[in-house]
């Protein structure tokens, strides 16, 4: 967990400000669920962004984004994705193939799903791997850029890059699931016009999980870097003006409401806003969408910035674990409490 703890904070870009508060108060206090944010900052979830993304290399494992939602869905709900889900995934997925080579290894990006906040990034990396599920593959340092990506609001922010899964085809090849978060705190998508996407991935590395302490042997050196263009499309949206939903006060362990407004759901992520005081404690939140059938597919990384420059207003985003057919989800769910969705 200590492992989980400094990755997660490693792959979150925001203000050397913002950085160094959190480097203080993690020296002061550290809790196996993940990092600890500053006082009176209102983080949400943080700690299920690390445990959804904590997978078990698989031998086998998909070739396509296609494959690794399904995959996901399975597991996931229990159930068969239908027609209508894989629509939708395929209309949200692009095909890229750029690859670069760096001391005789190649890696591509084969494909990429885009969603208003989010970017899933399916990538290969040649050569012979070991087929063991107690290894975990990473790059060392991961660097996402856009062009063409406006900051609306003038507070400090971040995004998160982090592998999400992994593992070996039947061929042999490496496979990683890259996911790419940002908060945008306007209404800027990624979705709403041509962009460009630069990924730099320095050393490929990986940690046996049967090794004590946070020991990463490194697999391949290099610096890879892959330029390619993410294409403009619509999402499906739903908006809710304002809720109230149960949250866990992460000091007392008791459960508090709170008021959340102008509430964005989409198929790939769920945007909204509440109001900050210095009295704030630290709540933690978590949310799903609830199908038809039952299955839920949760909120997964969140990321929280200040709406505005008078600091009066915090905004957050997360992202679903899979892409979701909004037609096909009844609620949204935070805790115990079900908002009606249809």
């Amino acid at each position: 967990m200590e492992q989980q703890y400094r990755e997660m904070f490693d792959e979150v870009r925001s203000s050397s400000r913002l950085q160094e508060e959190v480097r203080k108060m993690s020296e002061m206090e550290r809790k196996p669920a993940g990092r600890r944010f500053p006082r009176k900052i209102l983080m949400v979830a943080a700690v299920l962004a690390v445990l959804a993304g904590t997978a078990v290399a698989a031998v086998g494992a998909p070739g396509t984004l296609r494959g690794w939602f399904v995959q996901e869905w399975e597991e996931t709900t229990g159930s068969t994705m239908d027609e209508e889900q894989l629509a939708l995934i395929d209309r949200l997925t692009q095909p890229v193939g750029v690859s670069d080579t760096q001391n005789g290894v190649t890696v591509t990006v084969d494909s990429v799903t885009v969603g208003d906040s989010t970017i899933w990034m399916l990538l290969k990396v040649s050569g012979e791997y070991a087929e063991s599920t107690d290894l975990r593959y990473d790059f060392d340092s991961k660097e996402l850029t856009i062009d063409f990506l406006p900051d609306e609001v003038g507070t400090f922010g971040g995004y998160s890059v982090s592998v999400r899964d992994w593992g070996v085809t039947e061929d042999g090849m490496l496979t990683l699931l890259i996911v790419f978060n940002i908060h945008f705190a306007g209404e800027t998508s990624l979705l709403d016009t041509p962009r460009q996407v630069t990924l730099v991935l320095n050393d490929l590395v990986h940690n046996d999980i049967r090794w004590k302490g946070d020991k990463f042997k490194t697999v391949a050196e290099g610096a890879w870097c892959l330029t390619f263009p993410l294409e403009p499309g619509e999402m499906e949206k739903r908006t809710l003006e304002e809720i109230q939903v149960p949250g866990t006060n992460r000091d007392t362990g008791e459960v508090e409401t709170m008021t959340l407004r102008d509430v964005q759901i989409t198929s790939t992520d769920i945007t909204y806003t509440f109001a900050a005081t210095p009295q704030d404690p630290e709540i933690m939140l978590r949310c799903a969408l609830i199908m038809e059938n039952g299955a839920e597919v949760r909120g997964s990384n969140s990321a929280t910035r200040f709406l505005n420059e008078e600091r009066t207003q915090w905004s957050s985003v997360y992202y679903w674990q899979i892409p979701v057919d909004l037609s096909k989800v009844t609620a949204l769910r935070f805790g115990d409490v079900e908002i009606p969705l249809n």
